[in-house]
This record gives structure tokens, C-alpha cells and sequence, in this order.
């Protein structure tokens, strides 16, 4: 049975004028997102992270979807920037995906499959007390090992990371807990950040990875991020990869890990296994997870 980790905060009740339209032509408001959460309605997708050179699996990164009961599946981008305006919506957005992506972790080690998860929190969540105490509680109830959760730190505030930063990512480590820095390369995501907080694993936007092989610029920045993740010790994965040509020339680049539509769209997080049985894809050994 699927638990859920309750609504605790008061949530406004009024819907945000300023909430910037949608790309659907669609936004909602607080009410409906609201009652979205409590019907259970948004759901864990999942999207493969592979191996360049084998396109075995090496882990996957848990998304959301929302399965609005008149207006289908909605992608993100008809929730979350509503949600950006209310910040609890999106704590409790980011606690029911850790529920419905730790129980497909657990099921799938169930049947064989070991597999490391990621999760995406703000800078902002990640300056929460509170909320890194639900995650924790939520965290320490998990059977496997942390080391095969990571959590993904998108960027949305320029300043330099906070005290309670610090502390929190400190407490999340203790656990065996790996900690990423999204979307490199774009928004607030900088080299200073890198120096700031410990991360484990660096995330290079889709964005350049789009423009790299016909752009020696986009190559550069590339390769030199390649030197940077290596020189840091740390894992570097490239986002966006579309085509084997990308594929092949990123490999060469010394590339090693990736995510991208050539390897799979995201699905739904309960139709992950039979997807893994119907694909030739071997899942990446264990030791491959902290390389």
C-alpha cells in the first residue's frame, strides 16, 4: 500500500492572480492543486539515467505528472510554476514522490533490480528545517542502503548558500545520502556553488548539449566540464541526449553516463519493471553507482 506523507501546513486557499499562464493555455489555481494532492492524483514518472557505452541502466530520476481528472496528464510545466508561488504545494509535491519513488526502489531490489533514485528539491527546500525533517523521517523508515538515493538541487536563488544549508546537506550526507547540482550550466547554477556545498554528482543542462556537436563553443564547455567533474571527483551526467550521434561523440568527449530521449522518455513509475523486462538494456552494476 502506498503511503503518503500528510499535509501538515496551512495552504492558502486563494488562487494567485499573478501565476504565470501556462504553456497549455491552462493554469490552475491553488484549490484544484490542493485537492490534486489529496486525491492523490500526482504521480511518480521515471526517467533513465544509462551508460554511454553499454546503455545499461545506472539509475533513474523520479519526475511528476499530474493526472488532472478533466484535463488528462499534465507535464510540469502546468503545475510547478503555480506551485513556485506557494512553496508548501511544492514541499508537499516533493514528499509524495519520495513515497511513490522509495516504494518502486523497494519493489523493483524485490525483484533483482537494484537501482539508485534521484530526487529534485529547490535550493530553497533545501534551506527548510522542517521539510529536510520530514525527508529524513521519511528516509530513515527505508529499507536499502541511502546511498542509492540522491537528491537533485535545482537552483533558484541567486545568493550564496545559507548556514541552514550547509547544515542540512550535512545531516542528509550522514545518512549515506548523494547530493547533485541540477541543470548546470543554466540559471543560478554556478562554479561557486560548486564550491560551496559538497556535491556528489553534477548535472550538465540539456541545453548544451543540444548545440554540442555543431558548436565549438557548446564542445568546449563540454569538455572542460568533463575535466572539472574529474577533477572534483565527481560524476557527471549529461542531460538532453537525443541522437547517436550525440551519444557517440559525448563518449568520446570522455563522457560516461546520460539521460535522454534516445534512451527512453519518461513513464509512469508502476509500468518501470515490465519496461525493463521488454527492453534489452542490463541495469549497471552496483559498484558503478559512486564511480
Amino acid at each position: 500500500m502506498r503511503t503518503t506523507c500528510t499535509i501538515q501546513q496551512s495552504i492558502s486557499a486563494e488562487p494567485y492572480q499573478s501565476a504565470p499562464a501556462t504553456l497549455f493555455g491552462y493554469t490552475p489555481n491553488v484549490h484544484e492543486i490542493l485537492r490534486g494532492l489529496r486525491c492523490h492524483e500526482f504521480v511518480a514518472y521515471v526517467q533513465p539515467k544509462f551508460e554511454l557505452e553499454s546503455n545499461a541502466v545506472h539509475s533513474v530520476e523520479v519526475l511528476a505528472r499530474w493526472e488532472h481528472p478533466q484535463r488528462g496528464l499534465l507535464a510540469p510545466a502546468a503545475f510547478i510554476p503555480l506551485m513556485a508561488f506557494e512553496t508548501l504545494l511544492l514541499d508537499e509535491l516533493l514528499c509524495d514522490l519520495l513515497d511513490q519513488g522509495l516504494a518502486c526502489q523497494t519493489e523493483l531490489h524485490s525483484q533483482g533490480r537494484t537501482l539508485g533514485f534521484s530526487f529534485n528539491l529547490s535550493m530553497l527546500q533545501l534551506a527548510n528545517d522542517a521539510l529536510i525533517g520530514r525527508l529524513i523521517g521519511r528516509l530513515g523508515e527505508h529499507t536499502l542502503p541511502l546511498s542509492l538515493v540522491t537528491l537533485e538541487v535545482t537552483e533558484d536563488a541567486p545568493s550564496v548558500a545559507s548556514a541552514a544549508c550547509f547544515q542540512n546537506v550535512s545531516r542528509l550526507r550522514r545518512l549515506g545520502v548523494r547530493m547533485s547540482l541540477d541543470d548546470y550550466g543554466t540559471g543560478y547554477s554556478s562554479l561557486l556553488r560548486l564550491c560551496q556545498l559538497p556535491f556528489d554528482e553534477l548535472k550538465l543542462a540539456s541545453q548544451v548539449t543540444w548545440h554540442s556537436i555543431e558548436n565549438r563553443p557548446y564542445r568546449s564547455v563540454i569538455g572542460n566540464t568533463v575535466a572539472l567533474a574529474q577533477e572534483l571527483r565527481m560524476q557527471l551526467i549529461v542531460e538532453g541526449i537525443e541522437t547517436e550521434g550525440q551519444r557517440v561523440w559525448l563518449k568520446q568527449m570522455g563522457v560516461q553516463l546520460g539521460q535522454g530521449y534516445l534512451h527512453s522518455r519518461p513513464m509512469a513509475a508502476d509500468s518501470f519493471a515490465e519496461w525493463l523486462r521488454a527492453n534489452p538494456y542490463a541495469i549497471a552494476t552496483r559498484s558503478s553507482f559512486n564511480s
